[in-house]
């Protein structure tokens, strides 16, 4: 999918959701790449592009609701042909995290590139499309917040 301009390949198991998730982000404005095949492919300049097969364009099928023609139902905006991969995102069930305040660095490798990885439980009650654009903003910014959190903890022990 291409989200916000960014290109985002979701991993999973069968049926854990990652066209309803599709189906989710096209409700919010994004772009759909490919359902179920992507390939991928490396550029002139070294970029990794995932694009959809020609059978397959512009159809995404959900187990709920069946195959649907995505600019039939989102405009013609809603599906692109390629996108250039960026993020690698990891659906999955009853993951376990550890108890950090950062989580680890995750990656994932398609054609010897290395991808930063989010992974996400799928069975967490907030919203999977607002953490994955919350993770995308988070890439992009400088997110200063454990060391805030440090510095408050090493002046009120100062106080104390």
């Amino acid at each position: 999918m291409n989200l916000s301009g960014e290109g985002v390949f979701f991993i999973g198991q069968a049926g854990i959701g990652k066209s309803s998730l599709a189906l989710e982000l096209l409700h919010q404005g994004h772009q759909l790449i490919a359902d179920d095949i992507v390939e991928f492919s490396r550029n002139n300049n070294s970029t990794i592009t995932g694009k959809c097969p020609t059978l397959l364009s512009g159809l995404l099928h959900c187990r709920e609701l069946g195959l649907m023609t995505v600019q039939e139902l989102f405009g013609p905006s809603s599906w692109q042909a390629q996108t250039n991969l960026k993020y690698v995102i990891h659906l999955q069930k009853d993951v376990v995290f550890t108890s950090t305040i950062t989580p680890k660095n995750d990656t994932h490798t398609i054609c010897s590139e290395s991808f930063a990885k989010l992974v996400l439980d799928i069975n967490t009650p907030a919203s999977l499309s607002h953490r994955i654009m919350t993770w995308l903003t988070l890439q992009t910014t400088n997110n200063h917040a454990e060391t805030t959190l440090l510095q408050r903890q090493k002046s009120q022990m100062l106080m104390s």
